[in-house]
C-alpha cells in the first residue's frame, strides 16, 4: 500500500497520506514525497488548486517516533537536525507553492501534522477534531515550520500558550481562535475542501499565486518593500490572459472564465 496516494479531479490535485493503522504518522518516504509533490504541482498547469487530506481517524500525528521515522540516528543531535530540517521543508514547499492549498483535517493533527495542517492556505476541519502542538509533552520543540507559523496566524501571546502547554484545542475552538476557515461534519470534510477547491481552480491562477506570495512575504518585509511587490506583480499580472479576461468580462456585464494562464 502506497504510504501517499495522488488523484486529480478536473483541475484539482488530491493528496492522501496513507497509514491510516498509524495515523497517517510520517516516514521519510511521505515527506520527502510531499515536499516533491508541492514543487511539482507549482510546474504544471493542469494542477490549479489542491487538497491535501488524510485517510483513516487521523490527519498525521506528525513523525512515526516508533520506526525512527527513517533516520537510524534520530537521538543524536545531527540526526535529529537533520530529521527536523527535512520536516521543515514540507511547510516550505507548501508557502512557495504558487497554487492554493486547501487542507481537509479529517481527524487528529499533531507534532508535525499540525504544523503541516496549519500550513494550508484554506483549512476545512470535522467536527471534534483535535489539533495539538505535542512538542512539549515529548521534551521537544515546534518543527515543520510551526514557531513561524502559528504567532502569525494567532499572535505571539496565543502561540506561546498554545505551544507551552501542549493542550488539545477541538477544532470549534480553532475556528474561533482563527487557526482554520471552516468545521464542517466529519464525513463533510471532503466535500466542503472539495467545493472550496474547484472554486478556486476555476479562479485567476497566476493572480492567486501572486497575492499567496506577497501575504506569505507581509510579514517580513516594511511598508515600502510590499508597496515595491505589489507594482512588480501587478505589472505582471496585467499581462496574463487571465487579465485581460477579467477586464473583458467586466465590460461585456458576464462571468470571467478563467483558464489559469
Amino acid at each position: 500500500m502506497s504510504e501517499l496516494t495522488f488523484d486529480k479531479r478536473d483541475n484539482v490535485g488530491i493528496v492522501t497520506l496513507n497509514r491510516p493503522d498509524n495515523m497517517n504518522a510520517l516516514t521519510f518516504d511521505m515527506v520527502k514525497g510531499l515536499i516533491a509533490y508541492f514543487q511539482d504541482a507549482e510546474q504544471d498547469d493542469s494542477i490549479r488548486a489542491i487538497i491535501l487530506t488524510g485517510s483513516g481517524r487521523a490527519f498525521c500525528t506528525g513523525a512515526d517516533l516508533v520506526s525512527g521515522a527513517g533516520r537510524s540516528d534520530l537521538a543524536t543531535a545531527m540526526g535529529m537536525k537533520l530529521s527536523a530540517h527535512l520536516y521543515g521543508k514540507v511547510y516550505f514547499s507548501m508557502a512557495n507553492c504558487e497554487k492554493p492549498i486547501v487542507n481537509a483535517i479529517n481527524g487528529t493533527a499533531a507534532g508535525a501534522g499540525v504544523n503541516i495542517a496549519l500550513g494550508g492556505d484554506i483549512i476545512v476541519a470535522g467536527e471534534g477534531v483535535k489539533f495539538i502542538e505535542v512538542f512539549v509533552r515529548r521534551g521537544l520543540v515546534p518543527d515543520a515550520g510551526g514557531c513561524f507559523l502559528l504567532p502569525r496566524i494567532v499572535g505571539l501571546a496565543k502561540a506561546k500558550e498554545i505551544m507551552f502547554f501542549g493542550d488539545d484545542i477541538l477544532a470549534e475552538k480553532a475556528l474561533e481562535m482563527g487557526l482554520i476557515h471552516r468545521v464542517v461534519p466529519k464525513d463533510k470534510v471532503m466535500d466542503e475542501a472539495m467545493v472550496l477547491a474547484t472554486r478556486l481552480a476555476a479562479g485567476p491562477t497566476r493572480s492567486i499565486g501572486m497575492i499567496k506570495k506577497m501575504l506569505n512575504r507581509s510579514f517580513d518585509v516594511d511598508m515600502q518593500t510590499m508597496l515595491e511587490f505589489e507594482s512588480a506583480f501587478q505589472g505582471i499580472a496585467v499581462t496574463t490572459e487571465d487579465a485581460k479576461e477579467g477586464v473583458m468580462s467586466f465590460i461585456e456585464k458576464r462571468p470571467p472564465k478563467f483558464q489559469g494562464k
